[in-house]
């Protein structure tokens, strides 16, 4: 949603209403959202053995529904959090339940993070045996013993992380003054609608676009960004932060490398990386991403907040199409075999936001060696396990 909103905010002031609104959300210290999605998907002129399989996969997709019910709360300074997520996926061959709890510090000396999954029984029965009558699973990926943190230092990516925060932030006011597409997608009326506070006009706004006018903003975005200095520097600054966090061997090489491949970045390399980028958008002109209904987004906002988002994303793949613009890339136009047909995905969402900064209470569930397991234990059971055979 941050980088949409990003590459949709120029100089009109509906614009930047809504993406002042989407900072203003990042500064909310409490909050409850519902959130329901649905899928449409459907293929043609395909060849027979893919037909069928579209069309199974359609019959389970289309009738399925994605559900978020979510609270959450945390201190000032974002040290200190509870979250609670109850995931609900109901299609017609199976109803699934998944409720999530997390438990966040970073202000001591040693931060830490528990998250606790209630398992669904078909999740259950596939755990080994001693496992299987257990409720809950628990993680806790800041534990550096632990394999759940990876390849990653844990403890300085979420250090790291506050820190980079701010700057993103402070990056998105700056550049987003200098952005500009030159035109406007954003639509703007007033509504009723039931608040906190009770029935209050909110007003709405609408992001419309259609595939022409995307591929014109992801051209326009990238050629902006790239000549902009500031946006660049942002880059590396995401870059140097994820290569901070990384607990390879290399680290130090990598991110020296990296810096030195920055810095010879020149104007030269920059135009002609411009240069091939809109060779290629060039040539995906004719070729569609967005289906007739495009992408069209709604934010409600109240009070400065976004109280809602709902919106409907059309994407659409013509498979010749994609061959054809394949082949010219890779120098092979006219080759045989070319794909045929077509497919189409719609995705709908509805996102409604309320308590915000009310008081919410997290209830967490009463976890012990009785009802619940560590992801470390069924970890090490498996290590040991390969071990034997």
């Amino acid at each position: 949603m941050t980088t949409l909103l990003l590459v949709l905010t120029g100089c009109s002031l509906n614009q930047q209403e809504i993406f002042n609104a989407a900072l203003k959300m990042q500064d909310v210290n409490s909050k409850q959202v519902h959130t329901v999605m649905t899928f449409h998907m459907s293929g043609s002129g395909l060849d027979p053995d893919v037909q069928q399989q579209v069309d199974a996969a359609s019959a389970l997709l289309n009738n399925a529904t994605l559900g978020f019910d979510a609270k959450a709360k945390t201190n000032q300074q974002k040290t200190v959090s509870q979250a609670q997520v109850i995931m609900n996926l109901v299609t017609p061959q199976v109803t699934l339940n998944v409720p999530i709890w997390v438990d966040s510090d970073l202000a001591g000396d040693t931060p830490k993070l528990t998250e606790i999954i209630q398992l669904p029984q078909i999740a259950k029965v596939t755990l080994p045996d001693q496992f299987k009558s257990k409720d809950y699973m628990v993680l806790n990926p800041l534990d550096q013993q632990n394999p759940e943190s990876g390849n990653l230092d844990m403890t300085k990516l979420m250090e790291l992380s506050q820190i980079f925060r701010d700057k993103e932030i402070s990056f998105l006011k700056s550049y987003s003054k200098r952005f500009n597409p030159n035109f406007d997608t954003v639509s703007s009326s007033s509504e009723y609608m039931t608040t906190d506070d009770g029935s209050k006009i909110v007003r709405r706004y609408e992001i419309r676009l259609d595939d022409k006018q995307f591929k014109d903003l992801i051209r326009y975005t990238v050629n902006n960004f790239v000549q902009d200095k500031e946006a660049m520097n942002f880059i590396k600054d995401f870059m140097d932060f994820t290569l901070q966090v990384s607990q390879g061997p290399d680290q130090e090489k990598n991110l020296k490398a990296f810096d030195q491949a920055f810095e010879q970045f020149d104007a030269d390399k920059q135009a002609e990386f411009l240069a091939n980028f809109n060779d290629v958008m060039d040539q995906l002109k004719d070729v569609n991403i967005l289906g007739d209904k495009g992408l069209d987004l709604q934010y409600y906002l109240y009070n400065g907040y976004i109280i809602k988002e709902s919106g409907t994303i059309n994407l659409k793949l013509d498979l010749a199409q994609m061959n054809q613009f394949v082949q010219a890339l890779n120098g092979q136009q006219g080759a045989s075999g070319e794909a045929k047909g077509a497919l189409d995905m719609l995705v709908n969402f509805n996102t409604e936001v309320s308590g915000i900064n009310a008081p919410i209470e997290i209830d967490f569930p009463e976890v012990n060696k009785t009802n619940s397991f560590n992801m470390t234990d069924m970890t090490d059971l498996l290590k040991k396990a390969d071990k034997k055979n």
